[in-house]
């Protein structure tokens, strides 16, 4: 048990940032209102603990770990909220005023979390029928935008028809090409000639010969025709697919709208139930002053507490490291 009640107070002066050596030497006066301290702490920090696991999870689209992460900066931010009271030597005022506006604007933020949690079916059962609204404002510039995609694909295929159907009159036409080769080549001659002494001379000379050769060959224009067909395929593919979207539009836009959970539209969901429900509107009353009340229990607390021993020993240092300062 002693072990267990050191510990405790370990982890309140850790919290509270109380030095643990010189209120161990302090009496249980300050002890115990360092626990209070703790106490108040670990209520503020577990609420907003919750809140921004839901804000994290449920707004920012955060995993499991990085909504533990988002709560447990909450918790931090709290604490260091928290202790520019508790370490204060004193609340003035405009500390004080300070700590109560942040209390407001925490109250306001963490009922409003707090309550789109409890009204979560009414938000949602609402809406739905939002929902359905913008679905069916959007519907015709998608289905318009859809229908113009099909009627450009019927276009490109009724253009590629044409050019296979030409291919093909051409084809029946001209089943092969003939091909005029000509290739010229120098052939060695002999020619014979007599001299003025009725001598023969024999010279050999090159003369460049020219040959015609004719081939035919299949028409080129089949290959292409197995390029369009291959083009036609896959825009009938491609009007196939548009055709199935036109089909489903509605149901895909379902889906798209309901998948986006924006805060912004939720809050004006959530202003509406305020508005039209006066029972909402007393469940998100009790949410914000309880909160308002727990971000300023610690204030209230420590406004009105008298000066422990630990608050002296504190001052006493500080008197003793002065006169040092002095005496250099």
């Amino acid at each position: 048990m002693r072990k267990f009640q050191i510990w405790w107070l370990k982890l309140s002066c850790f919290l509270t940032g109380y030095n643990y050596y010189i209120l161990s030497n302090c009496s249980e006066v300050s002890i115990r209102k360092v626990k209070k301290y703790t106490a108040s702490l670990l209520i503020i920090s577990t609420v907003w603990a919750f809140v921004g696991f839901c804000f994290c999870s449920r707004y920012i689209k955060l995993d499991s770990l990085g909504s533990i992460i988002g709560s447990a900066i909450s918790i931090l931010i709290i604490l260091q909220i928290e202790r520019q009271i508790l370490l204060a030597e004193k609340t003035n005022r405009a500390l004080k005023i300070t700590r109560v506006g942040l209390a407001l604007m925490m109250a306001v933020i963490g009922s409003l979390i707090i309550d789109q949690i409890i009204f979560k079916d009414d938000i949602d059962k609402t809406k739905m029928e939002s929902n359905q609204l913008k679905v069916n404002s959007l519907m015709p510039i998608k289905t318009k935008e859809i229908t113009d995609q099909i009627n450009n694909s019927n276009n490109a295929i009724f253009a590629k028809e044409n050019e296979r159907k030409l291919l093909l009159e051409d084809i029946d036409r001209n089943p092969t090409k003939k091909i005029i080769e000509t290739t010229s080549s120098k052939v060695p001659v002999v020619k014979t000639t007599t001299d003025s002494s009725r001598n023969q001379i024999t010279n050999t000379i090159l003369q460049n010969v020219t040959s015609t050769n004719v081939r035919s060959i299949p028409n080129p224009k089949i290959e292409q025709l197995q390029s369009v067909d291959q083009q036609i395929k896959e825009l009938n593919n491609q009007k196939t697919s548009k055709e199935a979207l036109l089909l489903n539009v509605k149901t895909d836009l379902e889906e798209e709208v309901s998948m986006k959970v924006g805060f912004l539209d939720e809050l004006s969901i959530m202003y509406g139930i305020l508005k039209s429900s006066s029972i909402a509107m007393t469940v998100y009353g009790i949410w914000f002053i309880f909160l308002l009340l727990l971000e300023l229990l610690i204030l209230i607390g420590k406004s009105n507490e008298e000066e422990s021993d630990y608050d002296k020993t504190i001052q006493k240092q500080m008197d003793i490291h002065l006169k040092k300062i002095q005496l250099l």
